[in-house]
């Protein structure tokens, strides 16, 4: 049923449907950067795409993990009210521990649960 579908699509647990149907989300390229004051400077553009008719919100959780898979960092997009074919850039992992820097330039990035509502 309808209220049954948008509520799983809203709650995460359809995120392969979501992906599919619903958002398109580009994964960039990690950058660590020496900034100011030897403090490196962090990112992995993104970019999400509302790929319905209507305007929707999207949640977004991306998760860097290490060769073995291991869980090194997350973050999370929210993209509000984007109209129907709308698209905007947000740069995530801005914020990252100096002693993860290096582990994160070899990371394997994923979108682990996507949101619509």
């Amino acid at each position: 049923n309808e209220v049954s579908a948008n509520l799983d699509k809203a709650s995460g647990n359809s995120t392969e449907a979501v992906l599919a149907n619903d958002v398109n989300v580009e994964l960039g390229t990690f950058e660590a950067t020496e900034g100011a004051y030897g403090i490196t400077e962090t990112k992995l553009p993104v970019k999400v795409t509302n790929k319905t008719n209507e305007t929707k919100s999207f949640t977004i959780q991306v998760e860097a993990t290490d060769s073995e898979g291991n869980r090194i960092n997350q973050d999370y997009i929210y993209a509000n009210n984007l109209t129907a074919g709308q698209s905007q850039n947000f740069d995530i992992f801005q914020y990252v521990e100096s002693d993860k820097i290096d582990t994160m330039k070899n990371a394997t990035f994923k979108i682990v649960e996507a949101s619509v509502y």
